[in-house]
């Protein structure tokens, strides 16, 4: 079996021996597959034994390779009364439920772990309703973001989120991982945005709060619970989020610098002077312009870099206004002054649409880029301090030269991401998919950025593959706090388990280093 273009990765229940099954759930059985496929149509229960491999593979391994599952069905509903009756089956049974969208998951949330049910929102994908004076949009979970986004292109807005992975990805997802994507820092995150949710509980109930009221002060703001709850708390079919209007006079600069301390000066004085306009500010490193290069990602393909790219950091700016004779002049005295005060070695603006994507194609192709240069990845998705963002990058690299690490067990550490939002994602290509390894990494990383109060998720959420590192980031107290609200919600805790959680003992050795580097503790 091969997953985009590497031998298919081992399955997580045979590899991942820290995590073991729930004794307490129940074994599917063929009484339940009926059950499923009298309340489907045919089509939406795929079953192991007579579904194609490439679409098996499709729902029950993850994008980067990593995790790989073996349940015997998966279920796609087309009414969210079919998801409550499925959830409450489920319940009753104790059969353990996985809530998948688009699976492009960066942590292994979207993917069970041993025999756990996928249930998929690929049908739920209706636009139920949108408000052109107010921009507000009520949609399903299986919405692609891309198709929403053309959806409301053509009503002069657009959706307030923006992801490399916006045609596959479904918004039902990113609700679920509180996505953040490359223009948080105009849009604000998912919280904001969100007005309301229509989410089935394990119990099957629904909870319907479908409203698109902007103000509504009425108690518990119940929706926040489930923005980044990682479908541990319920499964959301339907969303009410407030769009934006599209904005004609987009500028988006490629900046070539000498050193990160520069990157962020430019990004105070980006703050500065274009306060109401600026929409992304993204940073790469130039290993990072030579993977997309060598796997011929750019678009147009076979383009060159539009700046000179001998330089150690770039950075994509894009600010947003209405008027474009405005909007550019303020590009080209912005250009102006950063070479006026020398923070940047080379710089160009793209106006046209064209010229745009061509410029934003060396970032938003890279994470792709990097997937396809290993059989693995161990990739890390770190919010810190402006400052700090890049020497984790270089204090990584060191440390893995250091070990002999590179390029016998990795290929290279690639460093990237959003600058405006002090998130930056690091991604390594491994030579080979090593648990040990993986673990060796993770302890470095999520050390280092312990020792200076980071967050080990910034976007990506904390899924399987981070469980044992939250309490490096989160104190004992707050997970305590977490684990009620889900024993709450999901007493028989058949929600996507196994994931977001760490266990006892990683709980407490996380608090020891995270108190470690809290002053005053």
């Amino acid at each position: 079996m091969s997953h985009g273009g590497f031998k298919v990765t081992e399955l997580t229940a045979d590899k991942l021996a820290r995590v073991k099954r729930n004794p307490t759930f129940g074994k599917i059985t063929i009484d339940d597959i009926d059950y499923f496929k009298s309340i489907l149509s045919p089509t939406s229960v795929l079953e192991k034994e007579t579904c194609p491999e490439d679409l098996y593979l499709k729902y029950t391994t993850d994008w980067y390779n990593v995790f790989r599952a073996n349940p015997a069905v998966i279920l796609l509903p087309e009414t969210t009364l079919q998801v409550s009756q499925i959830l409450k089956h489920c319940n009753n049974r104790r059969l353990a439920v996985v809530p998948q969208s688009g699976n492009t998951s960066a942590a292994g949330g979207s993917v069970p772990v041993f025999d756990e049910i996928i249930v998929s929102t690929h049908k739920l994908n209706k636009i139920r309703s949108f408000d052109p004076l107010r921009g507000d949009l009520v949609c399903e979970a299986g919405c692609i973001l891309q198709d929403l986004d053309n959806y409301l292109v053509e009503r002069g807005y657009q959706i307030p989120l923006d992801l490399p992975a916006r045609h596959i990805c479904r918004i039902g997802g990113n609700i679920a991982t509180n996505a953040g994507g490359i223009r948080q820092m105009r849009f604000g995150n998912l919280h904001g945005s969100v007005m309301g949710l229509e989410v089935v509980l394990p119990d099957g109930t629904i909870l319907d709060n479908l409203t698109t009221l902007k103000k509504d002060n009425t108690g518990y703001h119940l929706k926040n619970l489930f923005i980044g709850s990682e479908g541990t708390l319920g499964l959301v079919t339907g969303i009410s989020i407030t769009t934006a209007r599209i904005r004609y006079g987009v500028n988006v600069f490629l900046l070539g610098f000498d050193k990160f301390e520069h990157v962020v000066q430019t990004y105070a004085l980006a703050k500065k002077e274009l306060p109401e306009t600026l929409s992304a500010f993204e940073v790469f490193d130039n290993d990072s312009v030579q993977v997309v290069q060598q796997q011929d990602y750019q678009e147009p393909a076979g383009t060159p870099f539009p700046i000179q790219e001998n330089h150690h950091v770039y950075v994509v700016i894009e600010t947003a206004g209405k008027e474009a004779k405005f909007e550019d002049q303020k590009a080209d005295d912005f250009l102006a002054l950063l070479h006026e005060q020398n923070l940047i070695k080379d710089g160009a603006i793209a106006r046209s649409q064209a010229d745009r994507t061509r410029f934003w194609s060396w970032r938003t192709k890279l994470p792709r880029a990097i997937v396809q240069t290993g059989p693995s990845s161990i990739h890390f998705d770190i919010s810190l301090p402006l400052p700090l963002l890049y020497k984790l990058v270089e204090e990584t690299r060191a440390w893995a030269t250091a070990e002999g690490l590179i390029p016998h067990d990795i290929l290279a550490i690639y460093g990237y991401g959003h600058v405006g939002d002090g998130n930056l994602h690091l991604t390594i290509p491994a030579t080979r998919d090593d648990q040990k390894l993986t673990e060796k990494i993770d302890r470095f990383v999520y050390e280092w950025t312990a020792r200076y109060q980071g967050s080990m998720s910034g976007e990506h959420g904390v899924g399987l593959m981070k469980a044992p590192y939250l309490a490096f980031s989160k104190s004992v107290t707050m997970i305590d706090s977490m684990r009620k609200i889900k024993d709450l919600f999901d007493p028989n805790q058949i929600m996507n388990p196994y994931k977001l959680f760490p266990n006892k003992d990683q709980e407490e050795e996380g608090e020891v280093i995270r108190k470690k580097f809290v002053v005053g503790c």
